[in-house]
């Protein structure tokens, strides 16, 4: 990702989001995982909405098939898309436990997928991490950093 890109959410919406994770760690730190759309402009993208797709669960689960789950990831996102003409999704889960580095189970799927972005939400933050190892040994791994704005 390029240093110049900035990335930016309304303050509803990360509000919002945030009350999702406050909501999970209320609820026995129960994880929430979704959908962030957003439009690209020149060298930002701007956050425009969310969904909230599974049930919340426990704990990070290991998928039954990696395979599947890179298939169902990639298959929805071109579907977000495509029909519904959205210029970036990415994946979201919440962190109940306020952490905002990347856990066990969120690097060993981002390894496994070599490149790709996670979107962490904390009861505090919301903030996303670039992840690549298709060309170095050693994966980047970059923050990413949203500005709260106003509409």
């Amino acid at each position: 990702m390029s240093i110049d890109f900035r990335y930016l959410i309304p303050e509803p919406i990360f509000n919002e989001l945030i009350e999702l994770s406050k909501q999970g760690h209320a609820d026995d730190d129960k994880i929430v995982a979704g959908w962030i759309y957003a439009d690209r402009k020149e060298n930002f993208g701007i956050v425009k909405g969310y969904e909230v797709t599974k049930d919340p669960a426990k704990s990070h689960e290991k998928p039954k098939s990696w395979m599947r789950m890179k298939k169902r990831k990639l298959y929805q996102m071109r579907k977000l898309k495509d029909e519904d003409n959205i210029d970036i999704v990415w994946q979201f889960h919440t962190h109940p436990d306020s952490k905002e580095e990347l856990h066990d189970m969120d690097l060993q799927i981002l390894n496994y997928l070599s490149t790709g972005v996670m979107i962490v939400i904390t009861p505090d933050n919301v903030l996303g991490w670039y992840f690549d190892k298709r060309e170095t040994k050693k994966p980047i791994i970059d923050k990413m950093v949203f500005e709260i704005i106003n509409e």
